[in-house]
């Protein structure tokens, strides 16, 4: 690193606003004598983009106006300074707005002391009166105080530190208290119904302003409940009855369960059912679980119109499959982007291990691709790197390759062009050239064609060019040194980094 760094100094009289001309990260120090009104003694950096080696803003970072602001006795309030607490965190005086904490210093109430006094005596607005003191001071003049209570006839009061309101229920009503809860309920009265032949009789009853409960009248109730079927009726009575559904053997199943005042009847097939004759269904045949078609490896399954198989796997477990559709269509339901691949995976053995291997269409690439070792448990998306494809010989575009004779790479029409991203083509072997080399700027590696002209160059030294001639060498003659060019050009090493002025 350089022995010496220096940032930019405003060293001129205009300090009413901060510099304009400095670039993204270069520092800024003015050393006019800071006030709150100019820029002085402050710290600059420019941040932002630049245009036209400028930064688009310039941010106040620190300098010995602010610094200056910390450098006073801890705990002591300074004008014009930070705050800075004492190692007990106090602060001599504290003026916010019309507030003076303090015996001095401000223009607003001034605030010196905390009572605790419980009769609030001697209270000035130069204390703050605790939170207990306040509460004894309110629950004292509380206690003195009277409830007035009044109701729909007659009226009175309550003292609150020396009476008892009193809750008293009437005839047919029960009141209590728990804590500061009052429970107002109606006493409970036992019903009998009367029996009136296959109906029940229940009495209603009002209710009266003093919530005494009077006989209204009665309500017939039905308790017998007829049923009829596909064969024959029948009566059942509701308080002494129990209502079945009996299913036959092998032919019907019942099945009921109650939950609440919820009663549910399912009535079903058997689990099991032998249809021994031919059974045809004429419209929709819906089958809820799995269905085996045969039992045996001899039975045929034909199917006279088409097949649809709706699932997320079809297995076909046979030792022969032929089709007579030249054609396989996948992703037949393709109607927008799901970034899987197109392809058919297959199952091969090792040696060792079971493999899984692809060979299809890459959704990525949009490439054809093979690889003999996927892992396919996450989705039908191959990745790679892809494996080896051989081929006697392969047209790609005009090249061929192996075709006009093994081991040669030719084309069709028009030159061949070896293009790499890099921008740097590796030969590993001996390259023999039959034909002519040319360079496309001249017969030689010179200056002008990307050359250094120079047969050795001196050791930890840097070239600095001369045009169309050989660069000369800079070589540093102390360590730390940077090299630095001038107004005019010129290059040279230097201790120091100048940063200039503005």
């Amino acid at each position: 690193m350089a022995n010496l760094t220096r940032i930019k100094i405003l060293n001129t009289g205009v300090t009413t606003a901060a510099p304009s001309n400095i670039a993204t990260g270069e520092l800024a120090y003015s050393w006019v004598a800071g006030t709150q009104a100019n820029n002085g003694d402050r710290l600059y950096i420019g941040t932002g983009t630049e245009s036209g080696g400028v930064a688009s803003a310039v941010s106040l970072i620190g300098g010995k106006y602010f610094t200056q602001m910390l450098d006073h006795v801890h705990g002591t309030a300074t004008a014009s300074s930070a705050a800075i607490l004492d190692a007990n965190k106090h602060l001599s005086d504290v003026a916010i707005g019309s507030l003076q904490l303090g015996s001095s210093g401000g223009s607003g109430q001034a605030v010196t002391s905390i009572s605790t006094s419980t009769t609030l005596a001697g209270a000035a607005n130069t204390q703050l009166v605790t939170a207990l003191a306040a509460k004894t001071y309110i629950d004292a003049q509380v206690t003195a105080q009277d409830l007035d209570i009044t109701g729909d006839s007659g009226s009175g009061s309550i003292d609150l530190d020396s009476e008892v309101l009193d809750f008293n229920g009437l005839t047919g009503i029960t009141t209590s208290v728990s804590s500061n809860t009052v429970n107002i309920d109606l006493d409970d009265t036992a019903v009998t119904p009367a029996s009136y032949g296959s109906q029940t009789q229940i009495p209603t009853f009002t209710v009266d302003q003093q919530g005494r409960l009077t006989a209204a009248g009665v309500v017939a109730v039905a308790t017998a409940l007829t049923v009829d079927g596909d064969s024959g009726t029948g009566d059942v009575d509701l308080l002494t009855d129990d209502l079945r559904i009996i299913g036959t053997a092998n032919e019907v199943d019942t099945v009921s369960s109650k939950s609440g005042t919820d009663v549910t009847l399912q009535v079903g097939l058997p689990s099991n059912v032998t249809v021994a004759n031919n059974l045809t269904v004429t419209n929709t045949l819906a089958v809820n679980g799995n269905v085996t078609l045969g039992n045996a490896t001899s039975d045929t399954v034909v199917i006279a119109g088409n097949l649809t198989v709706n699932g997320t796997q079809t297995s076909v477990n046979s030792t022969e499959v032929t089709l007579d559709d030249p054609t396989m269509m996948l992703g037949d339901n393709t109607s927008s982007a799901d970034g899987l691949d197109r392809g058919i995976a297959f199952k091969w053995h090792n040696g060792s291990a079971v493999k899984t291997g692809f060979f299809g269409f890459d959704i990525q690439t949009q490439r054809l691709v093979f690889t003999n070792d996927e892992d396919l448990s996450g989705g039908d998306n191959a990745s790679s790197p892809w494996h080896d494809a051989q081929f006697g010989g392969a047209y790609l575009g005009n090249v061929q390759v192996g075709i006009t004779g093994d081991n040669e790479i030719d084309t069709t029409s028009g030159n061949l062009t070896i293009d790499s991203a890099g921008g740097t083509t590796t030969i590993d072997d001996a390259l023999t050239v039959t034909g002519v080399v040319e360079l496309t700027n001249g017969s030689g590696l010179r200056v002008e064609e990307g050359g250094t002209g120079k047969r050795s160059i001196t050791a930890n030294a840097v070239l600095v060019g001369a045009g169309t001639s050989a660069p000369t060498e800079k070589i540093s003659s102390a360590a730390g040194n940077v090299l630095q060019g001038a107004a005019n050009g010129t290059v040279s090493w230097s201790n120091i980094i100048d940063g200039g002025t503005y």
